[in-house]
C-alpha cells in the first residue's frame, strides 16, 4: 500500500472517531511529518465532516521546533460554537479516553478579510467585536500531543468547539489579567498581550495562511486568538471558570463527547 493510501486510511479513522464521539487507541499512523502534509490532512477531515467553518483557532508550535519549522503558531478550523454571554455555564465536550483541555482566550469576530497582510496597528480594523471565551481542545487520540504540531494540525487543530462569552472593550482588552480555575483551584494566570505578539499577531498569522491558500477566512468567522493562561486538562464532570479582569467571568462543565452530526 502506498504512503498516500495509508495516510488516507489514517485520516478516515479520525473522521469516523469524531463522527461517533469515540476515542482511538492511538493517533493513526502514518502521522504527517511536515506542516504541508498536516494541513492537507486537516482540509480532508474538514471537507469530509461537511460542517460550516465558523472560525479558526490559533495554537503554539512547540518551542524546540520553532526554528526548524520557521513558524510559531498553528491553526485549526472551528466547527462548533455556543454563546454563553448570558452567564449560563457552557458544556465543554471531551472525548472520553482521548485528550481534553480548556483554554481561556479572547475571540475576535472577523468583519472583512484583508487582501494583504495588515500591520499589527491595522489589524483591529478588520475585527467587528471582541469577546471572552473558552476554546475546548479535545481529540479522539490520547497521544496527539506526542505528535505536535503535526498531529494537532491534522486533527483539525484538536478544536472541539468554542464557548463565546461577553464582549470586551477594545481599549486595553489584551492587558486584562486572566485566571483559569478548575474545581475551584487556580491552574493558570496570564495576559493576552504576553502571548507572542498578542491577539493581533494571531490575526496576522491567519491572514498569512489565507493569502497563501492554506486556509480560507471569511467574514463573520471567529478567531480564537491563543491560550492566555495555558492549556489545562479537564475530564467530564469537572467545572472550570475563567475571569477576565474583575468584571467578567465565564464558566463551563466538561461533558462526554457524543459525536458530530
Amino acid at each position: 500500500m502506498s504512503l498516500s493510501a495509508r495516510a488516507d486510511d489514517a485520516a478516515t479513522l479520525l473522521i469516523e472517531a469524531r463522527r461517533a464521539g469515540t476515542a482511538l487507541a492511538a493517533f493513526p499512523r502514518p502521522a504527517p511529518a511536515t506542516l504541508e502534509d498536516a494541513y492537507a490532512v486537516q482540509r480532508r477531515l474538514c471537507d469530509a465532516l461537511a460542517l460550516p467553518v465558523l472560525g479558526w483557532k490559533v495554537g503554539r508550535i512547540p518551542g524546540p521546533l520553532v526554528a526548524s519549522l520557521a513558524a510559531e503558531r498553528l491553526a485549526g478550523p472551528i466547527l462548533r460554537s455556543v454563546d454563553v454571554s448570558d452567564g449560563t455555564p457552557g458544556q465543554a465536550r471531551i472525548f472520553v479516553g482521548g485528550t481534553g483541555a480548556i483554554e481561556a482566550e479572547v475571540m475576535l469576530r472577523l468583519d472583512r478579510v484583508p487582501d494583504h497582510l495588515p500591520s499589527l496597528a491595522d489589524a483591529p480594523d478588520y475585527v467587528s467585536e471582541i469577546r471572552v471565551g473558552f476554546e475546548v481542545a479535545s481529540s479522539p487520540a490520547p497521544d496527539v500531543h506526542d505528535l505536535a504540531p503535526f498531529g494537532i494540525i491534522a486533527d483539525i487543530g484538536i478544536n472541539n468547539g468554542l464557548l463565546i462569552g461577553p464582549p470586551l472593550a477594545r481599549d486595553g482588552f489584551d492587558r486584562l489579567g486572566v485566571e483559569t480555575r478548575i474545581e475551584g483551584a487556580s491552574v493558570g494566570r496570564g495576559r493576552a498581550c504576553d502571548v507572542l505578539d498578542g491577539p493581533w499577531g494571531s490575526l496576522r498569522f491567519l491572514v498569512d495562511l489565507h493569502l497563501r491558500g492554506v486556509i480560507a477566512l471569511a467574514p463573520g468567522q471567529w478567531i480564537s486568538a491563543g491560550a492566555i493562561t495555558g492549556v489545562h486538562p479537564i475530564v467530564p464532570g469537572e467545572h472550570a471558570t475563567a475571569s477576565f479582569g474583575s468584571a467578567i467571568r465565564i464558566a463551563c462543565t466538561a461533558v462526554p463527547e457524543t459525536g458530530l452530526p
